[in-house]
């Protein structure tokens, strides 16, 4: 849809009636459309969509950083992959965030997650392992915020692994927070402050 913005605001409060109809038309004369200027009108959809990406790139860069500070040692465990992925980090958000349909607390959550165990020394946060913990720490988020989710058939897909690695995965995950899956509201506003920081 294509909207117009221009200073004859006049022409749409007035209607017709000051213009003639009877206009014939000069190659050679100004045209008093001339000077409007024709804006493409974003739609709701496209903005949600540029809002996802700015906030898929600020939690890209949050993981980012919090593989820089993270102990550098490499421990064989379950989210480990043989080789590095070649998708990068934000892509692999943009697609969670594309397919998954979930709310944007789900993805703070997840954060919020990592953060715990990464906090506590349970895992290692390595381009190794970072795209399988996303992976998990979004289905766990996801189960235990948002009232519609699917099934995990579908989130393995989403994330390229088998369901048996994907419920493997999850467990791994769960156990590892010691199913303590609340968030107090204290550090989900801590959490959702961090991000808006990145998003400046």
């Amino acid at each position: 849809m294509v909207g117009v913005v221009c200073q004859h605001f006049d022409y749409f409060t007035q209607g017709y009636n000051q213009y003639n109809y009877n206009y014939n038309y000069n190659p050679y004369q100004k045209d008093d459309w001339s000077d409007w200027v024709m804006v493409q009108n974003v739609s709701a959809e496209e903005l949600k969509k540029q809002d996802s990406l700015r906030h898929c790139t600020a939690m890209a860069d949050i993981y980012t950083a919090l593989m820089s500070v993270a102990p550098g040692q490499v421990r064989v465990s379950r989210f480990m992959s043989q080789v590095e992925p070649k998708i990068s980090v934000l892509d692999y958000l943009k697609r969670i965030d594309k397919y998954f349909a979930c709310s944007e607390s789900v993805h703070v959550a997840a954060l919020v997650y990592l953060d715990r165990l990464v906090s506590k020394n349970a895992i290692d946060l390595n381009p190794l392992t970072i795209h399988r913990l996303l992976a998990a720490a979004t289905v766990v988020a996801v189960k235990f915020l948002d009232d519609i989710y699917y099934k995990n058939a579908y989130y393995a897909a989403v994330c390229g692994l088998s369901l048996k690695e994907m419920n493997k995965l999850e467990a791994s995950f769960i156990s590892l927070l010691g199913w303590k899956l609340a968030i107090s509201e204290e550090d989900y506003a801590l959490y959702c402050e961090t991000v808006r920081q990145v998003l400046r």
